[in-house]
């Protein structure tokens, strides 16, 4: 059980959409990192791996700028991935400076049993929700993520720090 809302001025800023969202958003963030804790890999990494997943091969230049991670972080995060079994680094064919980044067959099975654990975690948040209304919420979730130009697939605090001003 995630535990109960507990007191909160429904009118005031405790019980704004706002804050509500941001609540509920960090508390998913801590849930979801506790899920994959036991795979052995971070947030981060599977955002990596995820992007990868949906979109290969990128090299490393181009993981950095879609996901929003400084390039030298990259490249230890690419080698922690690496030693990890779930990446390859490949000389591009285009650049012979850059890196292409494939996954490994081990890297889409992480990406497979997070993607699973993720069903959980949808189960555990929305549990109090009948399916009518998880389909609406998430639809409502997405058009406003739409609205506000967010990425698909990538969270904004990816890259390890929170964008100081709206774009």
């Amino acid at each position: 059980m995630i535990g109960r809302v507990v007191g909160g001025d429904p009118k005031g800023y405790g019980g704004s959409m706002a804050f509500l969202l941001s609540q509920v958003g960090a508390r998913t963030a801590q849930l979801f990192a506790a899920q994959i804790a036991p795979l052995g890999i971070t947030p981060r990494a599977f955002a990596i791996l995820s992007n990868l997943g949906a979109r290969q091969p990128q090299t490393q230049q181009q993981l950095a700028d879609g996901l929003g991670i400084h390039r030298n972080n990259m490249v230890s995060l690419i080698d922690e991935l690496e030693a990890s079994g779930w990446v390859r680094r490949h000389r591009s064919p285009d650049d012979r400076r850059a890196f292409e980044i494939h996954l490994t067959t081990a890297g889409r099975e992480v990406v497979t049993q997070v993607n699973a654990l993720v069903v959980s975690l949808n189960e555990e948040l929305a549990g109090a929700l009948a399916p009518a209304e998880r389909a609406a919420f998430t639809s409502q979730l997405t058009r406003i993520a739409q609205s506000l130009e967010l990425e698909s697939a990538i969270h904004p605090h990816v890259a390890g720090r929170a964008h100081a001003s709206p774009p």
